[in-house]
């Protein structure tokens, strides 16, 4: 009686993952937006934001309200975002350290996705708060434009900022959690960046109209009605420098996630 061994070769599963790959990754992106929309920081603000929004139009008792000025209200929707946008960079960042707090990371071996693909799906995964975003600016945005006493312009670019926001505190927080490991990053770039933007803009007095350049949002409470072009940041190029900063952040997060074959 003779026993026959059939040797079969061992294909690793990364080799196996194909056209699956791009699926599995939106699966996890899915999975990760609903955990963070259950996130006490992230369902607080992002409540607020929408409450804030609906109660801006409904509530508000000023005359002048009758009487919008467009290239205002285009960036006037801009400033709640950002909060929400910090929400979503502190619970990402957590979100992205989950598996090392809980001493899984050396099971992700054996697994399908690379880490560079988790990486990816944990940016991806505020993009829903992104789409929301834009849904309600348009909306603000709509509300203002429609009103019989509305005048001037807006401008589509300023409109893209409050979502583009968004997507850059995702990216940022999955970043901060490949370059400091700690639950205390995410927060501490917060304070660090907040306490830095108040020191340039004390020191420089908001002479050095090129720092515009460098915040994410534009905020000109009492100042005269004037077009995005002529603030010395042009909306379209700074809606173009979110994207491009968006990229690179993903870029730098997905080349130190490792195996990654470029981004």
């Amino acid at each position: 009686m003779s026993t026959v061994v059939e040797r079969t070769s061992v294909v690793p599963a990364r080799v196996r993952t194909g056209r699956h790959s791009a699926s599995a990754v939106v699966a996890l992106a899915r999975l990760e937006a609903r955990e963070l929309l259950l996130t006490i920081p992230v369902f607080v603000f992002f409540a607020l934001y929408l409450g804030a929004t609906v109660r801006k139009p409904l509530f508000s008792r000023d005359g002048m309200d009758d009487f919008p000025v467009l290239q205002n209200a285009d960036r006037a929707t801009q400033s709640g975002s950002l909060f929400l946008g910090i929400a979503c960079l502190v619970c990402v960042h957590a979100a992205a350290l989950r598996s090392r707090r809980h001493g899984t990371d050396r099971h992700f071996g054996v697994l399908v996705m690379e880490p560079w693909r988790r990486t990816v799906a944990h940016a991806l995964s505020v993009v829903p708060f992104a789409a929301v975003t834009a849904m309600v600016t348009a909306i603000e945005y709509g509300w203002a434009a429609l009103k019989p006493g509305a005048v001037g312009r807006g401008s589509a670019a300023e409109l893209a900022v409050a979502p583009l926001v968004v997507l850059l505190c995702g990216a940022v927080g999955v970043l901060l959690a490949r370059l400091y490991p700690r639950m205390a990053g995410g927060p501490l770039f917060v304070v660090v960046g907040f306490a830095t933007f108040m020191v340039a803009s004390s020191v420089t007095g908001g002479r050095l109209h090129w720092l515009n350049w460098l915040q994410p949002v534009l905020t000109e409470d009492g100042s005269p009605p004037v077009p995005s072009d002529v603030l010395g940041r042009p909306a379209g190029w700074h809606a173009l420098y979110l994207v491009g900063l968006t990229a690179l952040v993903l870029c730098l997060a997905v080349l130190l996630s490792g195996d990654a074959r470029g981004c």
